[in-house]
């Protein structure tokens, strides 16, 4: 009697943490990694192509639910109104810790490399030369100009991170423009340019021995997650220019870089084996 404590269920539940709610993480984690232990056992099979569907479907799957589960619980807040949010609120994680959830799709993503970079050296070692008699000694040109374009990226994106937590939005989203369109660079290069002219010219396709699947397979996965960290860029750009990123709230512009590296990384070694390891061993 006279106290003023609320203590009814539905203050309660208001008021309860966002992250408290179930997940389907663990399901679509431990289905993605099913698929893509399937599509590894029919790569080592020597069917490629079905492999590779499975595998980026795994890669796909992973990607499509950490997206939606990060933009459903803002979109009904879009959808009313695209202003700024006031400088120095607090949103909070997205929706759950971002760290964790970056962490299981990289650990899904080295599942993936490391068995398709498994499946290349299970086939290199058989050959006393590589690349084996009549492949091409591959053309670096462009790998090259591609190194560079995400060796810059990878700089430029965290200089961009740096300037938000000081503070400079202006230099923040002018870097992630930059990051955006030096990201978008690659897969034009790839997909535009260099496997045009090696499948219509023949200098290697495909069906070129297994030099030609084990490289297409490879570069194709790769320029694939590629593309997935472009549109992951431009999501970024977008809830940049929508004012969704302070010095306290950076976590989804960290976690998007995060994974850009891991590609970079991927790349190097890409570029190692396939073009520079070609030229010393061939």
């Amino acid at each position: 009697m006279g106290s003023t404590t609320d203590t009814s269920p539905t203050h309660s539940e208001d008021n309860a943490p966002e992250y408290l709610e179930y997940s389907a993480w663990p399901v679509l984690i431990a289905m993605a990694i099913g698929v893509a232990m399937v599509g590894l056992f029919l790569l080592l099979k020597g069917l490629i192509i079905p492999a590779a569907i499975l595998m980026m479907l795994s890669f796909g799957a992973v990607l499509g639910g950490f997206l939606y589960s990060d933009t459903r619980n803002w979109r009904s807040a879009v959808s009313k109104s695209l202003g700024r949010i006031p400088p120095g609120t607090v949103l909070g994680p997205f929706p759950v810790d971002i760290s964790l959830t970056v962490q299981l799709i990289i650990l899904t993503e080295i599942l993936l490399f490391g068995g398709a970079f498994a499946m290349y050296f299970a086939i290199r070692v058989q050959f006393p030369f590589w690349p084996p008699a009549g492949a091409p000694i591959l053309d670096d040109s462009i790998a090259r100009i591609q190194t560079l374009i995400l060796i810059s990226s990878s700089v430029l994106v965290e200089w961009a991170i740096w300037q938000l937590k000081r503070g400079n939005q202006r230099a923040f989203r002018f870097g992630l423009i930059g990051t955006t369109v030096l990201a978008s660079l690659f897969p034009i290069l790839q997909f535009g340019f260099e496997w045009p002219h090696l499948l219509f010219n023949k200098i290697l396709t495909p069906t070129s021995g297994f030099f030609g699947a084990t490289f297409f397979l490879l570069t194709g996965i790769h320029g694939a997650h590629v593309v997935a960290g472009v549109i992951a860029y431009s999501y970024t750009d977008i809830r940049a220019f929508m004012g969704q990123y302070s010095p306290k709230n950076y976590g989804f512009a960290e976690a998007t870089s995060t994974y850009w590296h891991f590609v970079h990384i991927i790349w190097l070694l890409l570029f190692a084996l396939l073009w520079q390891g070609s030229r010393l061993l061939g």
